[in-house]
């Protein structure tokens, strides 16, 4: 082997552990208390060892006093959420300041996991009342973590941001469903058109008066017939010929009286 080629592949070999020990997320953070649970819970997900083996990162860390329940999950959930405090670039105050619209959307190591769906894996960021608010990119989320102070940074490899609470991104936790559009609010049914309007039970239940024809009057066999005309009223033939029949029968005995006198 070339002796002038040994230097350099020294050089390369020493760079290139260099680069990948470039620091050591557990021990930066061990001095700061504040951050001492936040420091376990990477630790005992197994999330500080894929940390230091990047070479550019960010970390958005919790102070002991909001990291709620956060110690009372299970590892995995545990591991998946604070994975998406860990962005995949190099952030401090100067560059986000620098930032295209004051807003950025920022990828996470939550991301490269395979498991991220529907926005999981990714942060925005924007300013706001002079300082820098973070939320999961998930539609519906909110931004509201605020950047509290940078903790430390060490320029281009590693940057650890005080956050003022816990980035929620839904569906990483089992009490979270992920967010999705409203579902569209049910119409009230409407009468299909051209049918004809509803029957209210007063026209339904039609009246007894409308219901039950009033029986026609029953011919009394006693009572006079309409055509036939009153009994006592004779039709003038008959009155005539009784009449004859008396002046005859007073005739007859007027003249029977006559003769015997």
């Amino acid at each position: 082997m070339n002796s002038s080629i040994v230097p350099l592949l020294c050089s390369f070999l020493l760079l290139s552990a260099f680069s990948a020990s470039a620091f050591n997320v557990t021990k930066v953070l061990s001095e700061y208390p504040d951050y001492s649970n936040f420091n376990d819970l990477l630790s005992k997900t197994g999330l500080a060892s894929d940390i230091n083996s990047r070479s550019t990162i960010t970390v958005l860390a919790i102070p002991n006093g909001a990291i709620g329940d956060l110690t009372s999950k299970s590892g995995d959930v545990v591991k998946r959420i604070l994975s998406t405090h860990v962005v995949l670039d190099y952030y401090d105050p100067m560059k986000l300041k620098s930032m295209k619209d004051k807003t950025a959307k920022l990828t996470t190591m939550f991301q490269q996991s395979g498991k991220a769906s529907n926005d999981q894996g990714f942060l925005n960021v924007t300013a706001k009342d002079n300082t820098f608010v973070f939320g999961s990119a998930v539609k519906g989320s909110q931004l509201n973590s605020r950047l509290e102070k940078s903790v430390m940074n060490q320029p281009y490899n590693i940057s650890i941001l005080g956050i003022s609470q816990p980035i929620v991104t839904p569906g990483l936790d089992g009490t979270l469903a992920p967010v999705s559009a409203p579902p569209p609010k049910a119409n009230a049914p409407s009468s299909p058109k051209n049918s004809p309007p509803a029957e209210s039970p007063d026209d339904e239940a039609e009246s007894p008066d409308d219901e039950a024809e009033s029986p026609a009057p029953s011919k009394d066999a006693d009572s006079p017939s309409a055509d036939s005309p009153p009994a006592d009223a004779q039709s003038p033939s008959s009155s005539s010929a009784g009449k004859l029949k008396i002046s005859f029968a007073l005739f007859v005995i007027m003249a029977s009286m006559v003769a015997a006198y």
